[in-house]
């Protein structure tokens, strides 16, 4: 390699080193910011659908804090996901190596931060991980291996767009996004058994819970389709490259 004069070869390592670290932290801005889009799209659609049913409707109110909260919930844990594989991959781990038990400890602590967030004298929490440990795990081993797929074929600067094509063919892509959000429904129609509602809203619970994962389900059917669509069919603006955020791409 050759030095330009007046940089040694530590400065120019360290620039290089430099470069890849932004292109790496580019590459996970780009995973959180789909995946916080795409969840905030399909928690918008379930809502529109619960609205379709009057005994629901009456109740949406109280139980909107509750739904809301646990959208944000599992962004924050896709984001500790991604950010717990892209490190694991710039180490040279193997994907088979990452320990979905290691995880599945680690998103304990958002669910208490959400423990926190949304109690009130309406309802109360109590979460019982036997119910839905297994399907959690399932839900992380997908997830980490669609991000390690892809950071296996994405070049620097590359647009998001072209390293899924180049990584899934359109099926496996809509199936792995159909997967993630479907154990996203199960685990919240499990957690539901943790939940206890005070007063008149704890009479239709069962009902609103039944209501909701057959809104999820069809929401998740949409929603995988809309983004494998923007993908193998859209805009080629739809998804950014590295280092552009979805700010910047809604105020181009």
């Amino acid at each position: 390699m050759d030095i330009p004069e007046g940089l040694t070869a530590a400065t120019t390592l360290s620039a290089a080193a430099h470069r890849a670290t932004a292109a790496g932290a580019g590459k996970i801005a780009v995973l959180c910011d789909t995946d916080r889009e795409m969840m905030l799209e399909f928690s918008r659609r379930c809502v529109c659908r619960l609205n379709r049913h009057l005994p629901v409707r009456l109740f949406l109110n109280l139980f909107q804090p509750f739904l809301d909260a646990n959208v944000r919930k599992e962004i924050e844990k896709d984001r500790l996901l991604i950010e717990h594989a892209a490190a694991a991959f710039d180490r040279g781990t193997d994907r088979t190596e990452v320990d979905s038990q290691e995880l599945f400890e680690m998103t304990k602590k958002v669910d208490q931060d959400f423990v926190q967030e949304v109690s009130n004298p309406l309802f109360s929490i109590r979460i019982r991980y036997e119910d839905f440990a297994d399907i959690r795990k399932k839900r992380i081993d997908s997830f980490v291996t669609m991000v390690y797929g892809l950071l296996r074929n994405w070049r620097d600067s590359q647009p998001f767009r072209d390293v899924v094509r180049s990584t899934f063919a359109e099926k496996a892509f809509h199936g792995h996004l159909r997967e993630v959000l479907h154990l996203y429904n199960v685990e919240t129609r499990l957690l539901s058994d943790s939940v206890t509602f005070h007063g008149p809203a704890g009479a239709v619970k069962d009902l609103c819970a039944d209501r909701l994962f057959s809104a999820m389900e069809k929401a998740a059917d949409a929603v995988a389709a809309e983004y494998a669509g923007k993908v193998y069919g859209g805009q080629e603006d739809q998804f950014a490259s590295p280092g552009v955020s979805a700010t910047d791409r809604r105020h181009r």
